[in-house]
């Protein structure tokens, strides 16, 4: 086989079988021509080594082949790259917050310190390559398969609070520290609060990180859901965190989906004020019977002995009367946060169902 048959053929394997003669045909005519104006200038017939310097001049087979290839010849194209760079800042970001958090609970509960900052490490940077070929893999379907979401085209400048956080950066807290004004990031560069669609937008990605990290899909800290170990001051919660873990699971998932469709919504109608009170009002109420079954029926709850409402109000009174805070009482306290910070979504949720009306929306 001579090189140019060689050439065209690797060529040909590259290519389409509807195109592949068309393709070849043309090939050949415009090799076959740039070997006739180099041989009529040098008077003589090419040397191997010359026809295939004509060839290196074609190009790379694989190039060559990709020119008449249907699709972008990119994984992520210059208007998703943007957004793919951004995703990948607030995943980031919310991958080392629940990081730090985790490394925090090891060390309180009794691992050196240099052990559970090397898990934690290892466990963002593993998590961070997983979410870089997760939201790689997203980009690179949408840019083949899907129509361009409306929040490429049809943004309004009122939504862009969210994007204050690509300055949250090493040089910008630095500044802010040194002038003992840090900046609060959920106030953008005009002092203004962000607007509720970027809001949803910050939710949707907190809960997606969230929501891959508790299925597996992510290690955040070194720590999978299933390695969660509770030992606390030298007391072992761990079968009753687990045994927790194992009953929430499904639930937590639903949750999850829901939320993240549901701030998906908000971001994508604002304005649909009664339709995101309905959504407040069933998360909320999935959030308050979440939080009131671990405290008051799960096994969690009984090694905390508050079974009741009247015997985790005992435990409060005790604690605030005798001192000594323990972690039964912190737990306490947090699920009862959780559970009244509901019943407050909802009331005010009924209120904005009935009037239609929200006053964070009047104020753009």
């Amino acid at each position: 086989m001579s090189l140019i048959e060689r050439y065209l053929a690797a060529v040909a394997a590259q290519l389409n079988p509807d195109q592949r003669e068309d393709v070849i045909a043309e090939l050949r005519d415009d090799l076959m021509s740039r070997i006739e104006a180099r041989e009529a200038e040098l008077g003589r017939t090419l040397t191997d080594d010359e026809t295939e310097a004509v060839l290196r001049e074609l190009g790379h087979p694989l190039a060559v082949a990709a020119r008449y290839g249907a699709g972008p010849q990119h994984l992520i194209g210059p208007e998703l790259y943007p957004w793919w760079l951004f995703a990948m800042k607030v995943g980031l970001a919310a991958m080392a917050l629940l990081s730090v958090i985790g490394l925090g609970g090891r060390v309180l509960g009794g691992m050196d310190v240099g052990q559970a900052f090397a898990q934690a490490l290892g466990g963002f940077i593993e998590g961070g390559l997983t979410l870089l070929g997760l939201v790689t893999v997203l980009g690179f379907v949408w840019e083949r398969y899907g129509g361009k979401p409306g929040f490429i085209t049809n943004w309004r400048v009122r939504d862009l609070g969210l994007f204050e956080l690509g300055r949250l950066n090493a040089d910008t807290w630095g500044k802010a520290m040194q002038s003992g004004q840090p900046k609060v990031v959920y106030v953008d560069a005009t002092g203004s609060r962000m607007s509720p669609v970027a809001r949803a937008l910050a939710s949707a990605t907190a809960m997606a990180v969230f929501l891959l990290w508790w299925v597996g899909a992510l290690r955040l800290g070194g720590t999978g859901v299933e390695d969660i170990e509770a030992l606390v001051w030298g007391v072992d919660y761990t079968a009753a965190v687990q045994a927790v873990i194992a009953a929430l699971w499904w639930p937590v998932v639903v949750y999850g989906v829901c939320r993240i469709a549901f701030d998906l919504f908000r971001a994508l109608r604002p304005r649909a004020v009664r339709m995101a009170a309905l959504g407040d009002i069933g998360l909320a109420c999935a959030r308050a019977v979440g939080a009131a079954w671990v405290l008051f029926v799960s096994p969690l709850g009984v090694q905390l002995e508050a079974s009741t409402p009247g015997a985790a109000f005992e435990q409060v009174r005790d604690v605030i009367r005798n001192g000594g805070w323990d972690v039964e009482v912190t737990v306490i306290l947090i699920l009862g946060f959780i559970i009244l910070e509901a019943a407050a979504r909802v009331l005010i949720s009924l209120g904005r169902l009935a009037t239609g009306r929200d006053r964070r929306l009047d104020q753009l």
